[in-house]
């Protein structure tokens, strides 16, 4: 666990090593998961987070059948060209929190070069497991995998510099809320990158949810992406969190900037937005109005790309230096 003393200064609260492997944290010993993982919750949760966490213990995902080594991660990271443009953009000597990061993948994705910190946040147990033992395999030394809660995070107020949940949020008890929370966390000039599930983007998922309830898993011949999966696991996975997730809530763009508006945070960018692909992530764009986000909500709705890949939209903010 020494490695963790080079990250304290991250942590709101005191913490000490000592020689048998223990951690304390403001004067209580730390729970290890495999002996490698700090364990940050205090092991109590709201009846959502308990269900979303027994879930993913189950559902490990991503998971890294189709992963072997760093390597086909960082190709398999460069096919995305959400992570490529995270990759791109971010830069150098950042401190980056990933909130859900499931096993890992994109925060060992961006660990490239040694010279970020990445502090990859799950509760799943089971996932963190899997990310640190690809950490360990692959030596990759700036990654630092933690079991926290969103709502009970023991990180200092205005550490990070880009923090990233993507896919998230929606599966919290209350999405606004865990939100706040990470605004919290990010420094004055800092990044958000919240990718969410959109309220008429899933409505044919939300069908498809209602078809798996009768069909279980036949559910797969009634959709193109899992029937274009050959890797039996990664259909698994899928499939399980797409059609059978315990809790999800859907939102619209319009509503996340309202979250920034009342939180110091500034918009910076939205996508998918009518034909933005060539625009970087982080460089600021004019808020849309009321009927380009009608417009685009609408669209979203039938883009059958963003459809097949679950119905998500990012909104990328920018912490105010003075929040009201």
């Amino acid at each position: 666990m020494k490695r963790y003393q080079s990250v304290t200064d991250a942590f709101s609260k005191p913490m000490d090593f000592k020689k048998d492997n223990k951690i304390i944290f403001d004067g209580d010993e730390l729970p290890l998961i495999n002996d490698q993982i700090p364990d940050f919750t205090s092991g109590k949760f709201d009846k959502v987070t308990e269900t979303i966490a027994e879930f993913y213990n189950v559902v490990k995902f991503p998971n890294y059948d189709d992963v072997e080594d760093f390597i086909s991660l960082f190709d398999k990271g460069r096919r995305s060209l959400f992570s490529r443009r995270l990759d791109d953009e971010i830069g150098w000597n950042k401190n980056i929190l990933e909130l859900g990061c499931g096993t890992g993948q994109l925060s060992l994705f961006l660990s490239r070069g040694n010279s970020r910190t990445i502090y990859a946040v799950d509760l799943s147990e089971r996932s963190l497991v899997l990310g640190e033992e690809f950490r360990k395999k692959n030596e990759i030394d700036n990654v630092y995998f933690l079991r926290s809660d969103v709502f009970d995070l023991k990180f200092q107020k205005n550490y990070f510099d880009f923090v990233v949940s993507n896919g998230v949020l929606h599966h919290t008890k209350d999405a606004e809320a865990a939100f706040r929370n990470l605004v919290d966390v990010t420094k004055p000039g800092g990044f958000l990158v919240i990718g969410l599930y959109h309220k008429y983007g899933r409505t044919m998922t939300r069908v498809k949810q209602k078809l798996a309830t009768v069909l279980g898993d036949k559910i797969i011949f009634f959709d193109k992406t899992l029937r274009l999966m050959k890797n039996d696991a990664k259909k698994f996975a899928w499939m399980k969190d797409q059609f059978f997730n315990p809790h999800e809530t859907h939102h619209l763009p319009g509503e996340v900037l309202s979250w920034f508006q009342s939180s110091g945070v500034d918009f910076i960018n939205l996508f998918p937005f009518f034909d933005l692909n060539a625009v970087e992530l982080f460089e600021p764009q004019t808020k849309p109005s009321t009927v380009s986000l009608f417009i685009n909500d609408l669209l979203l709705g039938i883009d059958q790309r963003q459809i097949s890949e679950g119905g998500f939209f990012i909104v990328v903010g920018r912490k105010r230096s003075i929040v009201p």
